[in-house]
């Protein structure tokens, strides 16, 4: 299969060498990269441009204006991907060698699978490992995620995906462009939570599998994403965040109501309700103790 590796880049030259440089020496090499800078105000363009000449690289663009939201680059390399696969390759992340050798076999393998992703090291700023990424999934089964699996991908919602985002990064996974263009690509308004959105809807089409073992380093530090979000926005705004999301999901399920998905779409409804309550009481203490 023919891999389509999008690079969304932003604001993060420090880290831009090591992450292309982990992608081009890959044990597998059936792929095309596509850089995309949203307007750095680093010299990111500078170094993304090194690269615009290199065989493996179909397209290098910076953008003239800044989009606003890493989604709205997601969809805009998704429509330049040749690549039945995507993985979308976070700028500030590292890939392990054989990430896409031990991935892209699976879908080879399960004609229904539309998604597969890895354990992430934990890596800091300064590229040490300080653990992994399990403690994301450990409330949810703090056994099942320390072996391989496979599972159909309502199942996998139904017992994980509705309640958290239990695919943490982006650069762990490998998805079908089919799929992730058949159910309406990402939403760029869902600026923190978008990629949680997205895999709900992918998985909702066919299975998914996960891989146990650390395949890629995802990297925290005071300019990531997560980072960005709880400086950036207050605790209001997470929460409009993920009733948007909720709702965005809600009228997902409604379109593709059926016997396996009635049951999801009854629990996301409850899970608003619930989420309107909580927003409506941080409303009023906002209004009454600000």
């Amino acid at each position: 299969m023919f891999v389509s590796i999008i690079v969304p880049s932003y604001n993060h030259a420090q880290f831009l060498e090591e992450r292309i440089e982990s992608i081009l020496n890959q044990d597998f090499h059936n792929f095309e990269v596509i850089l995309l800078d949203d307007l750095s105000p680093d010299n990111s363009a500078e170094i993304l441009k090194k690269y615009q000449n290199h065989p493996k690289v179909s397209h290098c663009i910076i953008n003239e204006k800044n989009s606003g939201s890493t989604f709205y680059q997601w969809n805009k390399g998704i429509d330049l991907a040749k690549g039945e696969l995507i993985w979308i390759a976070e700028s500030d992340d590292v890939a392990d060698p054989e990430f896409l050798a031990k991935l892209v076999p699976k879908f080879d393998q399960n004609p229904d699978l539309v998604l597969a992703y890895s354990q992430s090291y934990r890596m800091n700023a300064q590229g040490e490992v300080t653990g992994t990424w399990k403690d994301c999934t450990d409330s949810s089964d703090s056994e099942l995620f320390t072996r391989d699996f496979e599972l159909s991908g309502l199942e996998y919602i139904e017992r994980f995906l509705t309640f958290q985002n239990t695919i943490p990064n982006a650069s762990g996974v490998v998805f079908n462009k089919k799929c992730y263009l058949d159910v309406g690509g990402a939403n760029p308004s869902l600026k923190f939570i978008g990629d949680w959105d997205i895999w709900f809807r992918i998985v909702s089409q066919g299975d998914i599998f996960y891989c146990a073992e650390c395949l890629n380093f995802f990297r925290y530090h005071k300019t990531s994403v997560i980072a960005q979000a709880k400086y950036k926005k207050d605790h209001f705004e997470i929460r409009r965040q993920i009733l948007l999301f909720r709702t965005s999901i809600q009228n997902f399920l409604e379109s593709n109501l059926n016997d396996k998905t009635q049951k999801l779409f009854d629990q996301n409804h409850k899970l608003i309700k619930k989420e309107q309550r909580k927003n409506a009481s941080l409303a009023i203490r906002r209004r009454y103790y600000s």
